[in-house]
């Protein structure tokens, strides 16, 4: 969705994604939450500046991922991808206003009724990951753009295109021409419910996730910061499979609030919070009593 300067000839592979001799760069779940997590950072310590991420953030972030992940992105890579995020942030602002939506806070999940839903769906099809289901990344992309809301040529309409998946997507690196758009309340549209299935990556992530820890993620005393030992305490939970622990972790790095509440559990009800969370999410049960 968001484009990127042209890289003629490039050929970049690794665990998470790559990029092809066309120029097209496949990003996955792992290479978006490091960049958006190390973005964040930046922005929590005070690093960007009033006008927005220098071309040395956008050259620093696509380093700690061509170190962990075993990439060759470039800043310009970088500054593109972020772009999508800012869109997306864009339309989330402008569901959460929705008539007759609710803003879930605890999950970041904005609720529709089931009939505004599917009305509103119907000709939106590309809101359908964003309503009624836990908003992926929504607290790094709160941090990054929560103080500059999307206007003018990264604001979309309700009746604009926006294509959006946020598990793995493709993103030529030629930035195309972003048409304004009007910023009024989309009209109420009806339509079906699209099943978003979840990206098969998630093997990438145990370790992923842990560089991605120890590397980005400042300590930090308030309620924003990922808390000391997280992934630790993940993996000294056992019984559970492996990508389901990772999918739950980045799940709580996308939820700083959740994860400091988490790590005061004692371990049985660390283990109930799990187990409640890999049932709705993927539908399996483990019985650990």
């Amino acid at each position: 969705m968001d484009t990127g300067a042209s890289v003629t000839g490039a050929s970049v592979t690794g665990a998470s994604g790559s990029t092809t001799k066309s120029g097209v760069v496949h990003w996955t779940t792992p290479m978006s939450t490091m960049m958006l997590g190390f973005l964040a950072d930046l922005v929590a310590s005070g690093a960007r500046t009033s006008s927005g991420f220098k071309t040395c953030h956008h050259n620093q972030c696509a380093k700690v991922l061509n170190d962990n992940l075993k990439l060759s992105l470039t800043g310009d890579q970088i500054s593109n991808h972020l772009k999508k995020w800012r869109k997306i942030w864009g339309r989330l602002v402008q569901l959460k206003n929705l008539s007759g939506a609710l803003w879930d806070e605890d999950t970041c999940t904005i609720r529709l009724s089931d009939g505004h839903y599917a009305g509103h769906c119907m000709n939106n099809k590309s809101d359908t990951p964003l309503l009624n289901t836990p908003i992926e990344h929504y607290r790094a992309m709160e941090t990054i753009f929560g103080s500059t809301t999307a206007t003018g040529k990264y604001a979309k309409s309700g009746n604009d295109t926006f294509s959006i998946d946020l598990d793995e997507e493709s993103e030529l690196q030629t930035s195309p021409n972003v048409g304004e758009s009007s910023a009024k309340a989309p009209p109420k549209k009806k339509a079906k419910v699209v099943h978003i299935e979840d990206d098969p990556l998630v093997t990438t992530l145990k370790d992923g996730f842990k560089i991605m820890a120890d590397a980005l993620m400042k300590s930090g005393g308030d309620n924003e910061a990922i808390p000391d030992g997280l992934w630790d305490a993940l993996a000294a939970i056992k019984g559970f499979d492996d990508s389901h622990i990772a999918h739950y972790y980045a799940h709580l790095v996308d939820s700083p609030k959740i994860a400091n509440a988490f790590m005061t559990l004692s371990l049985d009800n660390k283990l109930v919070w799990v187990t409640r969370y890999v049932e709705k999410t993927f539908g399996v049960f483990y019985n650990l009593k």
